[in-house]
C-alpha cells in the first residue's frame, strides 16, 4: 500500500496543492503495485534479516500515468537497498494523469512512497473511524445553505499508541468554508493500531485521510441539530488540567489497556469554563474514559473578555483527551506549540543586548532549552547557544523566553505541562538602534 494513500475514508481523492509550477501535487492512484511484484524486488539481503523499510521517491508523471524521472529522497533503513527497489517498483505503478478537480498533473512533482514488511512486521492499521453521526456533527456551519457538499484531506503522524498526531491540512474544497478545519477536528476520534517493527510497536508512520461530505439530500434548516452553534477549536486555555491530574484519572475499568482517547462538546460559562459537556466519541468504549475526561472537564477555563459574555450563548467547543495508562514511561512529545504570547517588534527592540549595539551587530541568535508549566509558560530555561558570541545573545533570548507562551492543552488532547522545548530566536538590530551607532572606525593602513 503506498506511503501516501495508507487509509481512507469515503471515497475522496487527493487534488493538486497550490497553483507554483514547482510545487508538489497529490496524484491519484490508478494502478497499484501487487504483493507478488512488491516481494520480487524485496531486497535479499533485508529479508533474510527480517527488516523492513521504506522509500520514498520524487517523481513526475507522463501523458500516459507512468511515474518518470524517479529519484530516490528518502530510504529507512539506508544502505539496505530499499531505495533502489522501489525505483524498481514504481515503473508497474500508474497514476491518473488529473487531480480531483480535472486538472493536468502532467510533468509536475508528486512523491511517491513505498514499504516493505518484513514477516511479522505491519503497518498502522485502522481501529476506529468517526462515525456518520460524527461526520454530519463536525459539517462547517458556514457551509449549511450554501456549499451543501465539501471535502478535505488531512495528513497525519502516527503516535506509538495509535493516536493521531501532527495533522494538516493538505487541500479543501470548497475553500474558505471550514472543511479543512472540520477535518482536523476530527482527528482525534481516529484510532489506528500501532506501527509494528520487530515485533515491537514503535511511534512513526504517516496516514494521509480524505473526508466527504455530502448534506444536498437535507434542508438547510434540518442542519440545526448538528451546525445550529458555532464550534470553536483549540481556543486559548488559561487553564487546563495538570499532567498528574490526567495520570490520575486513569479509569480502572482500563486496567490491561496502554491507553485511551475521549473527546467532549461543552457549552461555555460566563466566567469561561465548560459546562453541559456531552461525550462524543471513546475509544475503546466502555473503559471508563468518557467519565475520566468530563471529571476533568470542570478544570479547563478561557479567558472571556467583559463583550464576549453574550456570543458565548450560542458557542460551542470540543475538547480532546488523550488518557495513557500511568505505569508506563511518558511518551508525550512537543512537536508544534500553538503560541499564543510570542515576541513584539518593540518587546525584541526593549531586550535587543547593548553590547551586540556597541559591537555593531545587527542581527543575532540566541537558542534556549526550556520546559512548559501547566499554564504554557516558559520556565527552567537555560542557554544552548549564541551567535555571534559574546554579544549576549544567549541572555536576550532568556529574557525573550520569559515573555512568550503556548497553548496548554494540545489539538491532540494531552497537555504540554513538563515537555521541553529548544527555541531559537533570531534577533534584528531595531531601526532607532541602528540610527545611533555610529559607523565603526575605517582600519588601519
Amino acid at each position: 500500500m503506498k506511503v501516501w494513500v495508507l487509509a481512507a475514508l469515503a471515497t475522496a481523492a487527493f487534488s493538486g496543492v497550490a497553483s507554483a509550477a514547482d510545487e508538489k501535487v497529490h496524484p491519484q492512484t490508478a494502478r497499484q503495485v501487487t504483493p507478488a511484484e512488491r516481494a520480487a524486488v524485496y531486497p535479499k539481503a533485508a529479508f533474510e534479516k527480517k527488516i523492513s523499510g521504506e522509500a520514498l521517491l520524487d517523481c513526475t508523471a507522463d501523458e500516459e500515468g507512468r511515474e518518470v524521472d524517479c529519484k530516490v529522497i528518502g530510504e529507512d533503513p539506508a544502505g539496505m537497498g530499499f531505495g533502489e527497489a522501489a525505483l524498481a517498483l514504481v515503473t508497474k505503478e500508474r497514476v491518473k494523469t488529473k487531480d480531483a478537480q480535472g486538472v493536468s498533473i502532467v510533468g509536475k512533482r508528486f512523491e511517491s512512497g513505498f514499504g516493505f514488511l518484513a514477516p511479522g512486521d505491519s503497518n498502522p492499521d485502522w481501529v476506529r473511524k468517526p462515525t456518520a453521526e460524527a461526520l454530519a456533527t463536525a459539517f462547517p456551519t458556514k457551509a449549511l445553505k450554501t456549499a451543501r457538499a465539501g471535502k478535505a484531506v488531512i495528513q497525519c503522524q502516527v503516535t506509538i499508541e495509535g493516536f493521531l498526531d501532527r495533522c494538516k491540512v493538505l487541500t479543501e474544497s470548497p475553500v474558505d468554508f471550514g472543511f479543512g478545519a472540520a477535518a482536523l477536528q476530527l482527528a482525534p476520534q481516529f484510532k489506528l493500531s500501532p506501527k509494528i517493527r520487530g515485533g515491537k510497536p514503535v511511534a512513526g508512520g504517516e496516514v494521509t485521510i480524505p473526508i466527504n461530505w455530502d448534506m444536498s439530500g437535507l434542508s438547510p434548516d434540518t442542519g440545526a441539530s448538528f451546525g445550529g452553534r458555532s464550534l470553536i477549536i483549540d481556543p486559548p486555555w488559561s487553564v487546563v488540567p495538570s499532567f498528574e491530574q490526567v495520570r490520575a484519572a486513569w479509569p480502572q475499568e482500563a486496567k490491561g489497556l496502554a491507553s485511551g482517547q475521549a473527546a467532549l462538546r461543552c457549552s461555555i460559562a460566563v466566567e469561561g469554563t465548560l459546562k453541559s459537556c456531552d461525550v462524543i466519541s471513546e475509544a475503546p468504549s466502555g473503559k471508563g474514559f468518557g467519565k475520566a475526561a468530563k471529571a476533568l472537564s470542570r478544570d479547563f477555563k478561557i479567558n472571556v473578555k467583559p463583550d464576549e459574555t453574550k456570543l458565548l450563548r450560542n458557542l460551542s467547543v470540543d475538547v480532546p483527551f488523550r488518557f495513557r495508562d500511568p505505569a508506563l514511561p511518558d511518551t508525550r512529545k512537543l512537536t508544534s506549540p500553538r503560541w499564543t504570547v510570542t515576541l513584539t517588534t518593540d518587546g525584541m527592540a526593549a531586550i535587543y543586548p547593548q553590547a551586540a549595539v556597541k559591537a555593531n551587530a545587527t542581527t543575532g541568535l540566541g537558542v534556549v532549552s526550556c520546559a512548559v508549566d501547566a499554564g504554557g509558560r516558559l520556565v527552567d530555561c537555560m542557554v544552548k547557544r549564541e551567535e555571534p558570541a559574546a554579544l549576549d545573545f544567549g541572555a536576550a533570548a532568556l529574557e525573550a523566553a520569559k515573555l512568550m507562551a503556548m497553548n496548554p492543552w494540545t489539538t491532540e488532547g494531552d497537555t504540554v505541562e513538563g515537555l521541553r522545548i529548544t527555541l531559537p530566536i533570531r534577533f534584528l538590530m531595531p531601526e532607532s538602534a541602528q540610527a545611533a551607532t555610529p559607523p565603526a572606525p575605517p582600519a588601519k593602513p
